[in-house]
């Protein structure tokens, strides 16, 4: 993703092929693997305009993943050759908004997604004001096409539920990023890591819904805590197939919850 891309109408577009680290014993693109490919475009994508890694980094400033959410239309598979694209919306309420579509070379969508993001002063550990920090951001630089439409909604526990306790993680130096606090993709993968591995062959991710609240470090313990949805009447998710499942799971650090995500699948 680093030596051969397109940017053409302010998207930024690579091909890709599924490699065999990404996918499950399915051979289907796990959730962590879009996450990390859109982690990675996310970066590229903004370089180019003057608004990447280094970039903000010379400010004293970073890019802080708050939601997101994504749709598995029909799911990549090992060895897939994908056209993976990414563009920026701008400043769409609190948050600055970027979307991710990967298709296959035929054009047939095959995940979708949405990102809410917002802007980390690291001095002082605290939230920059989008307002005070969009004349960073050139004008011509957004497409206001849309993966999907509405903005990545917050995922959260419902009130009044009690979610059972269902495993506990130490985290180590495997979930670090850069920053030295846990990576964004670490959290969904944990999260899969609590569902029962059969039950999971016979299921397929269909949307992830997921929001961070705090950042976490590498000796902290990490509990994470499930609950089952009713599904009440037969809905649909966003890729047209029924919905036979949607899990939130929790992850705390003591009382501090760091991530919430829902999950669905079909």
């Amino acid at each position: 993703m680093v030596k051969d891309f397109e940017l053409k109408d302010c998207k930024y577009t690579v091909n890709d092929v599924v490699p065999c680290y990404d996918v499950d014993s399915n051979i289907r693109m796990k959730p962590v693997a879009f996450m990390n490919i859109a982690q990675e475009m996310a970066t590229r994508a903004a370089e180019p305009f003057g608004f990447g890694y280094n970039d903000m980094l010379k400010k004293n400033m970073a890019w802080v993943l708050s939601r997101m959410h994504f749709v598995f239309v029909d799911t990549p598979l090992w060895n897939d050759e994908i056209v993976v694209s990414t563009w920026h919306k701008g400043i769409v309420g609190p948050f600055f908004v970027r979307d991710f579509l990967v298709r296959g070379t035929d054009g047939a969508q095959k995940v979708i997604g949405t990102s809410s993001w917002v802007v980390l002063d690291l001095a002082k550990r605290s939230m920059v004001r989008l307002s005070e920090f969009v004349g960073m951001i050139p004008d011509d630089s957004a497409c206001h096409e849309s993966a999907i439409e509405t903005p990545a909604p917050k995922a959260m526990m419902p009130r009044g539920v009690e979610p059972r306790l269902v495993r506990s993680e130490v985290l180590g130096y495997s979930d670090t990023d850069m920053n030295a606090h846990t990576n964004n993709a670490r959290y969904i993968q944990h999260a899969m890591n609590c569902f029962d591995y059969a039950e999971l062959q016979k299921l397929s991710v269909a949307e992830v819904f997921i929001t961070f609240n705090h950042e976490t470090r590498p000796g902290e313990q990490l509990d994470m805590y499930m609950y089952d949805e009713p599904l009440g009447e037969p809905k649909l998710s966003m890729n047209g197939k029924p919905i036979v499942r949607s899990t939130i799971v929790e992850g705390k650090v003591g009382d501090m919850q760091a991530f919430c995500t829902r999950i669905v699948f079909n």
